[in-house]
């Protein structure tokens, strides 16, 4: 591993544990609460919370599994079904709605992590919630992506297309700009690029991966 891979990994670690910091530690306040506290109102307002956390956990913890973990394997295949349901689910947790437009049964493992990271990386540029369409073409040995944020307000993080293009080095960027980093490198990785569009309330991420890629 060379120190780009280096850093790359340390950046997608602390992203990791910054995102399950909170819900972790609601979990250990709501049990602190269930084990003081004798108010049936109270201890059901803990259940709930304790509930509820330990979902968006789990929903982060099986997203990462499929957008950074070795899911498929080398030359393997992703169901699409279950990139659906852990993609959907995540973004729930940003209250942002997922329009799924993607027929494979399954998917190789390139374009399909392209895919799922790129409408994470859109949904993180709605900070008030809104909708992300991913949709994906099936034509001539080659996968076309396309990611579509709707949103009142789009706000992705500064030099974004920069970072998400290569443009911009790992040196400097703080954990939450590892999102975009990796999924260009995912695209560059894969022979293509990730074209950007960006208005005041839609924000467009295309890319067209072969088969095979990667």
């Amino acid at each position: 591993m060379d120190m780009e891979g280096f850093e790359l990994v340390s950046l997608l670690c602390s992203r990791l544990c910054h995102d399950l910091v909170s819900p972790v530690g609601a979990i250990i306040n709501g049990l602190e609460v269930m084990a003081d506290e004798s108010d049936l109102e109270m201890r059901e307002m803990a259940i709930r919370l304790i509930t509820q956390s330990a979902s968006r956990t789990a929903h982060r913890l099986q997203f990462a599994r499929l957008a950074y973990g070795a899911s498929g394997g080398p030359g393997g295949l992703i169901d699409m079904g279950e990139a659906k349901k852990a993609t959907e689910a995540i973004l729930d947790d940003h209250k942002v709605a997922l329009e799924w437009q993607c027929d494979a049964g399954q998917l190789e493992r390139m374009p399909a992590k392209l895919l799922v990271n790129s409408a994470f990386l859109a949904a993180e540029a709605l900070p008030r919630g809104g909708t992300v369409t991913a949709i994906l073409t099936r034509n001539s040995g080659a996968s076309s992506i396309e990611i579509v944020a709707q949103a009142p307000m789009i706000r992705p993080i500064e030099s974004f297309e920069e970072i998400i293009g290569g443009e911009k080095g790992l040196a400097g960027l703080a954990p939450r700009a590892a999102q975009a980093y990796y999924t260009g490198l995912i695209a560059r990785l894969a022979g293509t690029k990730i074209g950007v569009n960006l208005t005041a309330d839609q924000l467009s991420l295309k890319s067209i991966i072969a088969d095979h890629a990667g």
